[in-house]
Parts: structure tokens; sequence; C-alpha cells
């Protein structure tokens, strides 16, 4: 498969090349979700705090209701808010790792190519038909990686849509209870 030893340590340099750059995104969304954490935490401490510390001073049960009922909105918003951030990251780290598997893929094929050129080379007589047969193996094979590729692109986009409509849905729907 590998001509000489440089090429078998190239491969796994590669290798080690990918595996870092897919760990460093990783780390890097695990450190942006536990800061959001860590964040959404502390507000909610904070503002759970103050709210109970308001429902206390409450003079009667109509402050009492105006103050549980100016809670729900803010909650509501935080929550969306919350679910958009994680959304990105998800959609950030997903995308880096998206291009380092396509990268890895096609680097791959590339590889298999070249190996695949250089067997039908030096195959015998008579081996045309085998070694065509490889080849239309492997474009199949390619085609198909092409076709799961764009399905899981399509994918993405639609969940991004949904996202962006339910985030202005909720929105709306806010505005229009404040209302």
């Amino acid at each position: 498969m590998f001509s000489t030893p440089d090429q078998l340590i190239a491969m796994h340099k590669s290798n080690l090349e990918s595996l870092q750059t897919l760990t460093a995104s990783s780390l890097s969304a695990i450190e942006k979700l536990t800061q959001l954490n860590l964040a959404a935490t502390r507000s909610t401490l904070a503002e759970t705090t103050d709210r109970l510390s308001a429902l206390f001073d409450a003079k009667d049960v109509k402050q009492l209701t105006e103050l549980a009922a100016s809670n729900v909105q803010p909650t509501g918003d935080k929550m969306a808010a919350y679910a958009k951030h994680v959304f990105e990251i998800a959609q950030q780290t997903g995308n880096d790792i998206a291009k380092a598997v396509e990268h890895n893929v096609s680097e791959g094929n590339r590889q298999m190519h070249a190996m695949v050129d250089a067997l039908a080379k030096n195959a015998p007589a008579g081996s045309e038909g085998m070694v065509s047969f490889v080849k239309s193996a492997m474009a199949a094979a390619g085609t198909a990686y092409d076709q799961v590729n764009k399905a899981g692109k399509q994918v993405v986009e639609m969940a991004e849509a949904n996202v962006a409509a339910a985030t202005k849905t909720t929105a709306a729907s806010r505005r229009a209870a404040a209302h």
C-alpha cells in the first residue's frame, strides 16, 4: 500500500493532526458550553434571589400576583436565548468536525485511487476487468458518500431553519402576550 516508510509516517502524522483538530474542536465546544452554563447558573441564582425577596416583600395578593405574572416572560426569553446559544455551539462544532471528516475522506480517496492506479500498472495481463470493477466500485462508493453528505447538509439546513422559525414564533408570542 505504501512504497516507502516515509509515506507511512506521513499518513500517521496526518492522522495525528486530524485527531488533534477534532479534539481541539470538541474541547472548545465543551469550554463554551461550560461557560454558558456557569453564566446561566449565576444569572438564575441572582434572579431567583431577587424574585423571592420581592415576593416576600409583597404586601397583598394583588402585588403577589403581579410579581408572579411579571416573571413568566423573562424566563421564557432566557430559555429561548440559552437554547439558541447551545444550538450555535453545537452547529459550529458540527461544522468543524464535518470539515475535518471531509478532508480526511478526500485524502483517503486520493490515496486509494493512487494505490489502485499503481496496482493496475503492475497487474498481470488479463486482470483489466478486475481493475475496472475496483475503480467502478470506488466511484460508486464516492457517489454514495457525496449523496449522504448532501442529505446530511440538507438536514442541518432544515434544522437551522426550524430553530430560526421557532425563535421568531416564540418571540412573537411573547410580544403578543405582553400586550
